[in-house]
């Protein structure tokens, strides 16, 4: 018997040393953070900006890599077929882990079994804008003016599938108003279009469409967020005007694949919120329109489930498949 409780605290000891050492040790070498979108996109520059600070806190490269393709599955497919040591993240927004399982008939990636979360990095809010051409300056007008005109007023959107399309959908089912949907391919042309005037309305972040904002040239009349925002407090939320408890965004953060070990994803968490209470770094990240995140990894496991839900139910309501 004296054996056997020797060995059991043997094993104890054994086993915390084995999670201390994994603690101490990670990074023991570079860490690269995938990211399935090109260069200068949310996903990419939040990447960039935490990679710096990460590497200042473990003394590691970090090293941020743009693997674009199929809407995020690419980058994602990657990180989920690596191994689940931590060396390998996925920096991704709501389109990967929320839309695309539901507009693609087949991922080669589970959402839920392939990976895991690691910690939230940040979260980019929309802004609802109009081309001054349209007679109004508020979301009531707007609601007003769409429901006396229904389906003459169109919006823009990054594409089908895009959470600018699925945001705007969720708002025409909560105000019961009317528009006609066109797609781009991409921010790159959505903007330009919105500019333009070849579209009324779009629901955009705020990085492709600030200049036009302040010169004029577009009006930004509301939030998606369920508060106002930072950078433009003056632009009311889409709650507190015509939809209560309305809120859309599209957190940002880090994953891993399956079964990290918990106290890689402590290392990696607590490195993640340490650097976004850099003030350098939040106000970096609000002047692009983003809202800076603290948030663990239990924090973006529930947006991923909450938002995998809310555009489950709005992909099935319009019928929407990519392929």
């Amino acid at each position: 018997m004296a054996g056997f409780v020797r060995w059991l605290c043997l094993s104890a000891v054994l086993a915390f040393s084995a999670s201390a050492l994994a603690q101490v040790s990670f990074p023991s070498k570079p860490v690269r953070i995938i990211v399935g979108f090109a260069a200068g996109g949310n996903p990419d520059v939040v990447a960039r900006l935490l990679a710096q600070k990460l590497s200042e806190q473990w003394g590691q490269q970090v090293i941020v890599e743009n693997r674009p393709g199929s809407n995020g599955n690419i980058a994602a497919d990657l990180v989920a077929k690596s191994p689940p040591d931590g060396y390998a993240m996925l920096s991704s927004d709501t389109t990967t882990f929320s839309i695309n399982p539901h507009v693609y008939s087949k991922l080669p990636f589970d959402p839920f079994r392939d990976f895991t979360p690691l910690a939230q990095s940040a979260v980019p809010p929309m802004y609802v804008v109009v081309h001054p051409s349209m007679p109004v300056t508020s979301m009531q007008e707007l609601v007003a003016y769409a429901k006396a005109h229904p389906g003459k007023i169109s919006y823009a959107s990054a594409g089908n599938g895009s959470i600018h399309h699925l945001a705007t959908e969720l708002f025409k089912a909560a105000t019961g108003i009317d528009m006609l949907h066109i797609p781009y391919k991409g921010s790159g042309q959505s903007a330009p279009a919105l500019i333009a005037g070849d579209v009324q309305l779009g629901f955009v972040g705020f990085t492709s469409v600030s200049q036009a904002i302040r010169s004029g040239r577009l009006r930004a009349i509301g939030f998606t967020a369920g508060k106002r925002s930072v950078l433009n407090p003056d632009v009311p939320t889409i709650a507190e005007t015509v939809a209560p408890g309305f809120e859309v965004t599209s957190p940002m953060g880090f994953a891993g694949p399956a079964n990290v070990p918990r106290e890689v994803v402590e290392r990696i968490q607590s490195a993640v919120v340490a650097a976004a209470r850099v003030p350098e770094l939040r106000e970096k990240i609000i002047a692009i329109g983003l809202e800076p995140a603290e948030g663990n990894a239990e924090v973006y496991a529930e947006s991923i489930r909450r938002d995998y839900e809310k555009f489950g139910r709005v992909v099935k309501q319009i019928g929407l498949k990519i392929d």
